[in-house]
């Protein structure tokens, strides 16, 4: 039987806006990103806002009406109220969020050259982006990350989803936004957790990609715990790019193939959150699952100790507990509940397993076998480091 190979490509473009106050009345960053329609028609949007974020800033939705007001002149419009919707991972692991962006859509006659507008943290940027991919096959997406997890990690990227059956992110889909608007006066209302938990992603990209980032890590550790903005802003923007430069240039930005370098950290972060039933932030997790696999690099000889001790005293300062009790549970069968994240991850990759592991700071070479053994003299070295490096929380 004959055989005719087609083949074609499709370029995407997406900008990313550094800003402060993006709804005040003077700031036209939303207006600049929102393009009107052809024949004069106006850019409509549906508009999801964070629970947690309106908590923080009780006249946001106000503002938001305001800002639409004074800029319906640049062609820009609300189709609907901004809806408020509960974040975290309770959203995640339900589908109704599905249905409730399709029937707003459907009922608002929202089409594929309008926008839904995400402000929010990580899970509901997932969720609601994964909905809005849903509807007619993919709305314009603009995505407003309001934690500093969001702005220098989870909202950067083309992948959205939820939860299922105990599995991070099993339903989703690859879907780059058409913008992201990275506003630095919602990272102000944050509690600690919030500030800190993104802190993890930074040090986690530095240590296998940018040793120089990773030494100004250090430096900035103590400023960033005592909740110095203009620190943090330096620390999302460097980490941001990074990222984006991974995904515009690494050549798998789908993942089509095995690797997944900047999960450093991640196949054991995914198993504890799911295991303190996310009692634990995903950046909480991640803080840990870095010093675990660090302490892996130095078993494996790819690092020194002291290397280590550099990764792991960062996040250490500015606050993180780098040990939590669900790397004690154990399955049925005697072995460590935690060890399931590989063959997750192993799953979720497509069939090999390929970890990302630092071979000297600021430098990256994926590992393909895993020695439990070597799992255990790692995490034998995080616990006897434990009273050094676990600091006290401050508020949560």
């Amino acid at each position: 039987m004959p055989v005719f190979p087609q083949q074609f490509a499709v370029p995407y473009r997406f900008d990313v806006h550094f800003t402060r106050d993006v709804f005040a009345g003077d700031n036209d960053t939303l207006a600049q990103v929102m393009q009107p329609r052809s024949g004069g028609r106006p850019a409509r949007a549906l508009v999801y806002i964070d629970a947690g974020t309106v908590k923080a800033h009780p006249k946001l939705v106000q503002r938001i009406h305001a800002w639409f007001t004074a800029y319906e002149s640049r062609g820009v419009q609300l189709a609907a109220s901004p809806e408020v919707v509960t974040g975290g991972e309770a959203l995640k692991g339900e589908l109704a969020i599905l249905d409730k962006v399709g029937r707003e859509a459907f009922d608002n006659g929202i089409c594929r050259h309008s926008y839904v507008i995400i402000i929010g943290g990580g899970a509901v940027l997932d969720a609601v982006g994964f909905a809005a991919s849903l509807v007619h096959r993919g709305i314009r997406q603009i995505r407003l990350p309001t934690t500093v997890l969001g702005q220098c990690d989870a909202g950067l990227g083309v992948k959205n989803g939820v939860n299922r059956f105990g599995s991070k992110n099993f339903y989703g889909t690859f879907t780059p936004p058409f913008a992201i608007i990275n506003d630095a006066r919602f990272l102000e209302s944050l509690d600690d957790r919030s500030w800190r938990a993104g802190i993890a992603e930074a040090v986690k990209v530095a240590t296998i990609k940018d040793a120089v980032f990773l030494d100004r890590l250090t430096a900035d550790a103590a400023q960033l715990r005592a909740r110095d903005l203009p620190t943090m802003e330096y620390l999302v923007q460097r980490c941001a790019l990074i990222h984006l430069e991974h995904i515009t240039t690494a050549g798998d930005p789908f993942e089509q193939g095995s690797s997944r370098p900047l999960d450093y950290g991640h196949w054991s972060a995914h198993r504890m959150e799911v295991l303190s039933q996310h009692r634990l932030l995903h950046g909480e997790a991640v803080a840990i699952g870095v010093a675990i696999d660090t302490l892996y690099a130095v078993e494996l000889g790819r690092i020194t100790r002291a290397e280590a001790d550099q990764v792991l005293g960062i996040l250490a300062t500015v606050g993180f507990r780098l040990w939590d009790e669900v790397l004690e549970l154990r399955d049925s069968c005697g072995k460590r509940a935690v060890l399931a994240g590989l063959a997750q991850f192993r799953e979720h990759l497509g069939g090999e397993l390929t970890l990302a592991m630092p071979l000297g700071l600021g430098k990256r070479s994926d590992i393909y076998e895993f020695d439990e053994a070597l799992f255990e003299r790692a995490l034998a070295q995080l616990r006897r480091f434990r009273p050094q490096l676990t600091q006290p929380s401050t508020k949560s």
